[in-house]
């Protein structure tokens, strides 16, 4: 079924993959674009203009600059004010400088852009991985261009809500089954403790339900506290109990950041020490992402 002259070529409309590539045929006379010096003419091939966004690993901006480009937002605009040196008596570059922080509020409502990519083929485009999108025939570049520019930002919003349907389905079933069972009393160096499986499906799922319960989520943490007993690294337990205990929304970042913690953990209790501080470095990362530090 298509809407709006737009059909799925690949992937599951039932759950969308979160990589997308969408194109359009562009039916536009050959002469029209020799004779055209705009750069995007240049990236059509055999009537093909093609965008594509990759919604799994870049959820801002910001990702995306840096994917891309190599470069950040925050180094961009740095770098904008401080050539403003010469406009200090129209400008308050502080005031400018606050401005621009303010723009951290509102990158949730900032899409994350697409890239037009050349392909020459139809199936070229669908051997691409995640969902093939194709947008329609037209005979205005423009219109066409418009068409696989403003269809990522649609996508994005559904693979955003899907997201967040996903994690509440999980935290759901986590609340259930601690709900109906006590978290066994062990010590991540027993023999025979998956201690990354306990950490995730015990302790952290044990302290979002007890969340809802100041004296329930103190005892959690007493408990969590025990079955670490020991472990070196205590900053690490105080930054996943604070990390659930002061985010009013666990996202998916912040679900995947727990689930680093719990991995290093297991990775030093093992003394696998390099491939702790592997995982010690995208902690790191994801803490920064999450301006948790």
């Amino acid at each position: 079924m298509a809407l709006l002259g737009i059909e799925q070529k690949k992937g599951n409309p039932e759950s969308i993959d979160g990589r997308l590539t969408v194109y359009a045929l562009v039916t536009v006379d050959p002469s029209e674009m020799a004779s055209s010096s705009h750069p995007i003419f240049s990236m059509i091939h055999n009537g093909l203009l093609v965008a594509q966004g990759n919604y799994k690993e870049q959820s801002s901006l910001k990702d995306f600059l840096q994917s891309e480009l190599g470069t950040s937002l925050d180094e961009g605009l740095e770098e904008f004010i401080e050539k403003l040196d010469g406009l200090e008596g129209a400008l308050d570059p502080q005031k400018l400088k606050d401005k621009m922080k303010n723009l951290d509020d509102l990158k949730d409502f900032i899409p994350t852009p697409a890239k037009i990519v050349p392909f020459h083929s139809e199936s070229e485009i669908l051997s691409q991985e995640g969902d093939v999108y194709y947008a329609g025939t037209f005979k205005n570049m423009a219109n066409a261009n418009l068409s696989v520019n403003s269809f990522p930002i649609l996508y994005q919003s559904r693979y955003r809500e899907q997201e967040i349907d996903m994690i509440r389905n999980e935290i759901d079933h986590l609340i259930a089954q601690v709900e109906h069972s006590e978290i066994p009393q062990t010590h991540f160096l027993s023999p025979g403790v998956n201690i990354e499986e306990t950490i995730n499906k015990d302790y952290i799922s044990g302290l979002l339900y007890a969340k809802r319960d100041s004296a329930a989520f103190d005892k959690t943490v007493t408990q969590f506290k025990e079955f670490l007993q020991g472990y070196t690294f205590t900053e690490d337990i105080d930054h996943i109990i604070s990390l659930i205990a002061e985010s009013e929304e666990l996202t998916q970042k912040h679900s995947e950041l727990l689930e680093l913690y719990a991995k290093k953990i297991e990775l030093i209790a093992q003394e696998k020490f390099s491939d702790a501080d592997a995982v010690s470095k995208k902690i790191t990362t994801a803490r920064r992402d999450l301006s948790l530090d």
